[in-house]
């Protein structure tokens, strides 16, 4: 993705995007025959059942897959649900990705757009009434991918990924796809994007500029203030600080407080990064969650915040009107005073300027490895045949071009052979590249730096790990407590982290109710499970 490249919420272009991509080249000719060929014996039955060894995604690593022959297929339509702002243009799209994908596998693809705030409640309710359908975008920060997986809500894929997605698995470095699985078993395709993150802020260039805020150098809350209250004070037609409950300022970015999270982002049981014992914690009961909480308080007192910010679930309309001042938490890896590389992102929504500023230094962590996904669900009647869309979503740059980009001479211009311009106000740019399939294989927009393919690939091989990335949470044991504590979250989350509830009378409350309703042995559960997890894997 060009990195869930704003904040989640919007985002979301950093949880947003790299527009990336490269064709295939004729070094990796040998390569891509031998996936080939074990694609097809698999599917004859004649060859191993081995799985595909692990080989890191690279630029080179495209092309289209092998799959059954058509004629040995019955028809059937897969139906996919995805988050994105309203596409006036989507039915076009709809019948050009049919267009491409019928004559492959002899399916038929309905795409369904959910606006990003609207997202959670509607898989929500789909699943919990088991409402038919095949595929889905699930992930730590929204459509939960750890929870819905450990209940039952999709279908283990792997034996799928070998049988009919091989480069969709070879394109994923192989402990990014272990920090996805649930007890062993995948449960969804990674939407390979910048999985090494930093966190920060994104800031509107020309405010920046004009209130001489020294962005440079800014490293802690504290030294942002000045700068919020300035525009506070001479931009009345702007909102300092975006917030959103798909973002969340504190949950949204765990590794800028100095933890990773175990299972769902929310859910109490953090570890911190720095803590070699790695002792599970109440994130909510820590110094740096009641200093944050103290922050926003004095935020939301001085209108930083919208007074609506804890409950609004609309934002979109304000983010592309650049009403927003600044961005926070941002999803970054460099940032504008290292390189170009961290040219486009919010730019490509709101048409302005933003200098790109992160904190923290690149890292993955299992927040971040299972951010993208693309699951498929247990009332699918047709795995086999949404697998190999999702093979086609992951390896045919034509499909997942057209997904992000729409048609040519319609909703971009093409550049050069790797390179586009998208035509504005096209009916189609959802601008969500990390929702469709593996990024290496876009082209670059006119925002993207000519290297930034290789560098974000090549900072997901070589940035630091989390001491917990690859450990998966079974909540088997703690079902009911969890469900009740997801309960209270919901209650009081949004009210602290946005400033709106007063942080010494109510963050108290909050985890005396987390207490209520047996937050201890989630806890508890997550430090046993930890502990055998280290044991077993020499940590």
């Amino acid at each position: 993705m060009k990195n869930v490249d704003n904040w989640k919420i919007g985002l979301i272009n950093s949880i947003g995007g790299l527009n990336l991509m490269r064709k295939r080249e004729s070094k990796r000719s040998e390569l891509i025959l031998a996936i080939l060929f074990a694609t097809a014996s698999l599917i004859s039955g004649c060859g191993s059942k081995e799985p595909a060894k692990d080989m890191p995604g690279t630029t080179e690593q495209v092309g289209a897959t092998h799959l059954p022959s058509q004629k040995d297929l019955a028809q059937v339509e897969l139906v996919y649900y995805f988050p994105s702002p309203p596409q006036k243009d989507l039915q076009a799209i709809n019948e050009e990705l049919n267009r491409l994908i019928k004559p492959k596998i002899n399916a038929t693809v309905k795409l369904n757009m959910i606006d990003l705030g609207n997202y959670d409640q509607k898989m929500n309710f789909m699943i919990a009434s088991g409402e038919p359908f095949d595929l889905a975008f699930t992930s730590t920060w929204i459509n939960n991918y750890f929870q819905n997986a450990s209940k039952g809500a999709y279908v283990a894929i792997d034996e799928l990924l070998d049988k009919y997605g091989p480069q969709t698995k070879a394109g994923v470095p192989a402990h990014i796809w272990n920090a996805a699985k649930v007890n062993g078993k995948l449960y969804g395709a990674i939407n390979y994007q910048v999985m090494a993150t930093s966190y920060g802020f994104d800031v509107q260039k020309e405010l920046a500029d004009k209130y001489h805020f020294d962005w440079k150098n800014a490293k802690t809350f504290e030294d942002l203030e000045p700068f919020l209250n300035a525009v506070k004070k001479g931009e009345t037609n702007k909102i300092p600080l975006e917030y959103s409950k798909t973002g969340d300022i504190f949950v949204g970015a765990p590794p800028l407080y100095g933890f990773d999270i175990i299972g769902d982002q929310r859910m109490p049981g953090w570890v911190r990064l720095n803590d070699k014992d790695l002792k599970v914690v109440d994130q909510y009961d820590t110094s740096e969650f009641k200093k944050l909480i103290a922050q926003s308080r004095k935020w939301y007192e001085k209108e930083y915040f919208r007074k609506d910010a804890a409950t609004t679930k609309e934002i979109a309309a304000d983010r592309k009107a650049a009403r927003y001042v600044m961005a926070m938490p941002a999803y970054q890896t460099l940032d504008s005073t290292e390189d170009s590389f961290s040219s486009g992102g919010l730019k490509a929504i709101t048409g302005v300027e933003w200098y790109r500023k992160r904190i923290t230094k690149p890292i993955i962590t299992t927040d971040r490895a299972a951010a993208t996904i693309t699951a498929i669900s247990r009332t699918s009647k047709n795995p086999e045949r949404a697998m190999m869309f999702l093979e086609l979503m992951n390896s045919d740059p034509q499909v997942a071009n057209l997904l992000n980009f729409g048609i040519e001479g319609k909703h971009y211009k093409k550049i050069s052979d790797t390179r586009i311009e998208r035509i504005k106000d096209s009916g189609y740019d959802p601008n969500f590249p990390w929702v469709f399939g593996n990024n290496l294989i876009l082209w670059k927009t006119e925002n993207d730096a000519s290297d930034a393919t290789e560098k974000w690939d090549q900072l997901n091989k070589t940035s630091d790990l989390s001491p917990i990335l690859g450990f998966t949470f079974n909540t088997e044991a703690v079902k009911s407590e969890i469900a009740q504590c997801q309960v209270v979250i919901d209650q009081y989350l949004s009210a602290l982290t946005t400033g709106t509830a007063d942080p010494d009378k109510i963050q108290p409350e909050f985890i005396d109710e987390l207490k209520k309703s047996g937050v201890d042995k989630v806890i508890t559960e997550k430090q046993k499970q930890l502990d055998e997890w280290r044991k077993a894997n020499g940590k």
